[in-house]
């Protein structure tokens, strides 16, 4: 892991959750900020998010099951769904007693199963953070790309995304505008580099709800239908405006369910918008949680 020292210098630590074991970082002192990644990246996406903010904040990045450097069953011993993703999440968080109202940062995946944890435990959230995700259905205009629907719907999703690695070698590519330095390339990819290495990465994109009776249609209909109450407290999304997916669609949503949301765009960046933009992010969180504080 040449990249780790310089890019990744944590010591993480692991707990058993529901009986698998989960890798995390725990770092700092403070009001909590929880960071949920997305498919197909881990924790070492908010990696200079979290250099930025423990020192003045408890700052808990999770690698879901299946992701990074947590344990990766395969589907036979692991029910890769929403609803699953969701129930690990509130274990988790029970273990780590975390204090006070937490802050949530979210990104792809990160803002489903994040965003359904919210709905269960309102009066635990106190900020919103939103990266290029989503937390209700797809918007009416929105067609799913080509890329996703085959390896959602056909025997290419084994290809694609298991058997080859091209999914997270070629997200590593066409989510961003800048091009990776070789060393960041090589973070993204190192936990996925054997084809039992990504079965969660393919369980994510088979289990995108579409219509109902999808598995995990229900909950996501259940949060969005509650998403404008999060409207009362303090929001911040932050955008890259040249993401393939999560495209101009989905912020106007966000914007329709939350129109009190601070916004704030980023016309040269992806999808892995902290790759982007990560310089200009930090500063926009820091003085987001200083003019919204919340209890630590």
């Amino acid at each position: 892991m040449n990249f780790r020292n310089e890019l990744y210098p944590f010591t993480g630590s692991f707990r058993t959750v529901n009986g698998f074991k989960l890798h995390l970082l725990d770092e700092g002192e403070g009001d909590a900020v929880l960071m949920l990644h997305g498919n197909p990246t881990w924790s070492f996406f908010y990696r200079n998010l979290v250099l930025g903010l423990r020192d003045e904040h408890r700052v808990i990045a999770p690698d879901h099951i299946g992701c990074g450097l947590s344990d990766k069953p395969d589907a036979e011993n692991y029910d890769y769904s929403l609803r699953r993703r969701v129930e690990d999440l509130a274990a988790l968080i029970a273990q780590l007693d975390v204090q006070g109202r937490m802050t949530l940062v979210l990104h792809d995946w990160g803002g489903m199963i994040g965003m359904a944890y919210a709905a269960r435990f309102p009066e635990r959230i106190g900020r919103l953070v939103l990266l290029n995700t989503a937390a209700f259905h797809l918007p009416s205009a929105k067609k799913l790309p080509l890329t996703l629907w085959l390896c959602r719907k056909t025997p290419l999703g084994d290809l694609i995304i298991r058997d080859t690695g091209l999914f997270v070698s070629v997200l590593a590519r066409w989510a961003v505008c800048q091009p990776m330095a070789q060393r960041v390339r090589e973070g993204y990819l190192w936990p996925y580099r054997l084809p039992q290495d990504r079965t969660g990465l393919l369980r994510f994109v088979q289990d995108i709800p579409l219509k109902p009776g999808d598995p995990s249609y229900r909950v996501v209909s259940e949060v969005q239908a509650k998403l404008p109450s999060f409207n009362q407290m303090p929001v911040l999304i932050l955008w890259g405006d040249a993401d393939f997916v999560f495209d101009q669609h989905f912020l106007r949503e966000w914007q329709r369910l939350l129109p009190a949301a601070e916004v704030h765009r980023f016309p040269n960046a992806g999808h892995y918008v902290l790759e982007d933009a990560g310089a200009e992010i930090l500063p926009l969180v820091r003085d987001f949680f200083a003019r919204h504080p919340v209890d630590a």
